[in-house]
């Protein structure tokens, strides 16, 4: 399922990048169209109104290679970040107890769904976990049942059969139902 989720996030990536570029195309043609309208200007105001545009046109196209070269980059594999999320999972309080700041931060926000609430005299508040660990927390809590002894299917009544079954210590004997 995460695969599913990690190759499907990568395509849309392929597709976002593809609109990237078709998109700096756009502003490129663009460009050369405001160059061909300045070598036909003749005053002064409108060559001036052209270099500005084409100088924004200019940072745009920047914007948009920056864009199209980080679209699409895997900074880790598949494995390894599956990896490294379920090691943080298993035991979150070993990146707590790391020297970095950035690290704290970051379980912080992997670990609860809002900021924390602080109520003054107090103290903090009940917070709100993010998804993956209210599920841990409902499978160590013991919210799941055990099935109920009866028969998963409805009781039916009214079926007669010529011989019943009986289970009795394990063995199946069969008697006449005559």
């Amino acid at each position: 399922m995460f695969e599913d989720l990690w190759n499907h996030r990568l395509a849309n990536a392929a597709a976002q990048s593809q609109m990237l570029k078709s998109e700096l195309a756009k502003t490129e043609r663009q460009v050369e169209q405001l160059l061909d309208r300045i070598l036909d200007a003749e005053t002064a105001t409108v060559v001036r109104a052209y270099e500005v545009r084409i100088r924004k046109l200019e940072e745009q196209k920047a914007a948009l290679a920056e864009k199209i070269t980080n679209c699409g980059r895997l900074l880790r594999s598949f494995d390894e970040s599956l990896r490294t999320s379920l090691d943080f999972l298993s035991n979150p309080w070993k990146l707590w107890t790391s020297e970095r700041l950035e690290d704290k931060r970051a379980v912080l926000k992997l670990t609860f769904g809002d900021r924390l609430a602080y109520v003054r005299n107090e103290g903090f508040r009940t917070p709100k976990l993010s998804l993956p660990f209210k599920v841990l927390a409902d499978l160590s809590v013991g919210k799941s049942k055990m099935a109920r002894p009866e028969r998963f299917e409805l009781p039916t009544s009214g079926f007669v059969g010529r011989r019943s079954i009986q289970l009795n210590y394990g063995r199946l004997f069969c008697e006449s139902a005559t």
